[in-house]
């Protein structure tokens, strides 16, 4: 039966452990998905902001370079009113000088200076001094000219300059407005698969605590349904044995108790009674864990007994199940027994801790307890080791 048992549990975990070991391998793949593509997602925004960042450097220079054009058109402005005003001046001195020659001073017609001129050498160089003084306000008057013009053309530079600079400026605030759109984006889209992570987590953590809960489940239906077993095979043992005794065939008719009326016997080491139920009590409300030899991290009923009394150097070993130990050291009537002894019971064992209770490694549900009374089920036999 217990091997059925067993391979009954067995089957059920070969069914629902590849089922949950996928579900459990999907959601974690499906975690680091999310995760790279949020990674990658945050490197789009990082570089986004580099390049807005960029960008608002440009808009920068290009703002002082603005300024500066704005002032160089200034100057320029000054720079050519006054070449205007210069030219301005040299014409109206270059006109007055003319009219001074040839219309109001008549000395110097050029008849007069013909008919005055005391040779024909004396004529040509009068005329040539009025030549001299005319080419020389005219090449003033053209330089003028030429450096309002040059001024000019490059106020109209300036101007186109400050325009395209404009422009510029224009095209990287626009740039600008669409990066901090699209980096604004890129974020909501970060937050959403941080959202989804974050919600995979929390799946993946239900689920694991819905495996451990199962697995707990499973534990503890394979320990109850050993523990059944163990107690249908003690049964059957305590049957046989009781068909084996003399005075009947199918059980204790003669009414013979399972141990003496008024056996008490006298110590057999130096170990007290007092020290085993100390040494057993600070194990209570660990784990209970079918066929386990751990007091801290799970055992079962014999085994808590036996690594009690291993403690003290008490091997009880070679008697690892209840029904073996009603068979060790010796027979204690109800009324002698005392700290320390053995209590058997059908299918489980404990040891009495005095005031009419028990501390036991009770059950998977429960752990190691001291809660029951000694007598609150059928006593097979009660042993004396120490």
């Amino acid at each position: 039966m217990k091997r059925f048992i067993a391979f009954v549990l067995a089957s059920v975990m070969l069914v629902t452990s590849p089922q949950v070991t996928a579900n459990a391998s999907n959601i974690n793949s499906r975690i680091k998905k999310l995760q790279k593509q949020g990674a990658a997602k945050q490197a789009e925004v990082d570089d986004l902001r580099s390049r807005l960042s960029n960008i608002i450097s440009q808009i920068d220079a290009l703002e002082e370079d603005i300024k500066n054009n704005s002032q160089d058109i200034e100057d320029t402005k000054e720079d050519l009113s006054d070449a205007k005003k210069a030219e301005k001046k040299q014409y109206n001195s270059m006109k007055s000088r003319i009219r001074y020659f040839y219309e109001n001073d008549t000395d110097n017609n050029v008849l007069n200076i013909l008919v005055g001129s005391k040779s024909l050498t004396d004529f040509i160089n009068k005329v040539q001094y009025m030549n001299a003084v005319y080419s020389y306000d005219r090449d003033l008057l053209d330089s003028y000219e030429a450096t309002r013009v040059e001024i000019q053309g490059m106020e109209d530079d300036l101007e186109d300059q400050q325009k395209e600079l404009r422009k510029e400026k224009n095209t990287l605030k626009s740039q600008k407005k669409n990066l901090k759109s699209l980096i604004s984006s890129k974020k909501d889209e970060v937050s959403d698969i941080n959202a989804l992570v974050e919600k995979a987590k929390a799946q993946a953590r239900k689920e694991a605590e819905q495996r451990r809960k199962r697995l707990e489940e499973q534990r503890r239906q394979r320990n109850l349904a050993k523990a059944a077993a163990a107690a249908r095979q003690e049964r059957a043992e305590q049957q046989a044995a009781a068909n084996r005794s003399p005075g009947g065939s199918g059980g204790n008719s003669g009414g013979s108790s399972p141990y003496s009326q008024d056996a008490d016997p006298s110590p057999a080491t130096n170990v007290s009674g007092s020290a085993v139920v100390g040494y057993a009590m600070q194990f209570v409300g660990n784990p209970y864990v079918w066929g386990g030899n751990s007091l801290t991290n799970g055992c079962d009923c014999s085994g808590f007994v036996v690594q009690v009394y291993r403690h003290f150097g008490i091997d009880l070993s070679g008697s690892r199940n209840s029904a073996a130990l009603r068979s060790v050291g010796q027979a204690v009537s109800p009324d002698n027994i005392q700290a320390g002894d053995i209590v058997c019971y059908p299918g489980h064992v404990a040891i009495y801790s005095g005031d009419g209770m028990i501390v036991e490694a009770q059950s998977s549900r429960t752990g190691i307890t001291h809660n029951r009374s000694w007598n609150h089920g059928t006593v097979l036999a009660i042993r004396r080791v120490i």
